[in-house]
């Protein structure tokens, strides 16, 4: 067995350890709703990512993956797993805090765990599929950041997160022919995001083929292809692009905004106030929060 593939199935088993634990968890302390729903969406999202997990170990058998330099060793194995081990007890034994649930999120979330998850994905990330992957673990470290924050006991476990290795840099394409609004949106998200550009509908989509992009802002009437016909194409070949697309548009045609309609789609019609257009990015990207 390679040392990628035992890795990931160990990984497999500690996605489930935390799943079921904070599931008991947000059963534990239903009394608090905030604590309650948001061990609930924990509990998802380590669902989420034993899917990923899976999804890697389906990878190795179709790709060509160099050997990994590290192996998780037994000793490590034991740290981490006696964690999700030690809070299943006290659960059991109804001697459960809201204290101990931050300490349970802390020692589990910000541990060796997810720095070897974190390196799984990033060792795969080349892969399309899994830049979304290092893009919604990002916000999931950032979710739990901003938790705690709003916890008066939470600040005492947020060195941790500053232990933890980038794994993701939110990132940005903006389509449109305009070359100094693309300019001036360019400088706009500049501390927000890495920013790539296309001036057609065609350069953009040869660019979502390639990588994953956390907002897409897209003009509609442009030259060689129009921004209808980029969605159309983007959209089949990744069908949840639209949650991460704006449409910032001067056309009001009726076909145009029906369009929008129909597909559900964010946009915003030109001229728009800085704020309108900030206001929208931060509802796909909520880390564009800052005051204009």
């Amino acid at each position: 067995m390679s040392q990628m593939k035992e890795i990931i199935e160990w990984l497999l088993t500690v996605e489930k350890l935390a799943d079921e634990l904070y599931r008991k968890v947000s059963e534990t302390v239903i009394e608090d709703e905030n604590m309650s729903d948001f061990f609930f969406h924990l509990a998802n999202e380590e669902a989420w990512h034993g899917q990923i997990m899976q999804n890697a170990l389906d990878c190795l058998e179709y790709t060509s993956q160099p050997p990994s330099p590290i192996i998780v060793d037994d000793m490590t194995r034991s740290k981490i797993e006696s964690v999700f081990v030690k809070h299943r007890e006290l659960l059991e034994a109804g001697s459960f805090s809201r204290a101990q649930a931050l300490e349970c999120l802390s020692l589990t979330e910000f541990s060796e765990w997810n720095d070897i998850f974190i390196y799984v994905v990033s060792a795969l990330k080349e892969e399309r599929k899994f830049m979304q992957v290092a893009a919604k673990m990002h916000r999931h470290v950032k979710e739990i950041e901003n938790y705690l924050k709003a916890q008066p006991e939470g600040s005492q476990h947020l060195h941790l997160i500053r232990n933890l290795p980038p794994i993701w840099k939110e990132s940005m394409l903006i389509i449109d022919d305009d070359a100094p609004l693309t300019n001036f949106l360019t400088k706009l998200f500049a501390d927000d995001a890495q920013i790539e550009t296309a001036h057609n509908g065609r350069e953009g989509l040869d660019k979502v083929k390639e990588k994953y992009f956390d907002v897409i802002i897209s003009d509609v009437q442009m030259p060689v292809m129009d921004g209808m016909e980029f969605y159309r194409r983007a959209a089949a070949h990744d069908p949840l692009i639209g949650q991460r697309t704006l449409f910032f548009t001067g056309s009001t045609q009726p076909n145009v905004i029906e369009f929008f309609r129909r597909n559900g789609l964010r946009h915003l019609m030109k001229p728009a106030r800085i704020r309108e257009i900030v206001n929208k990015v931060a509802e796909i990207m909520p880390a564009v929060n800052r005051e204009q």
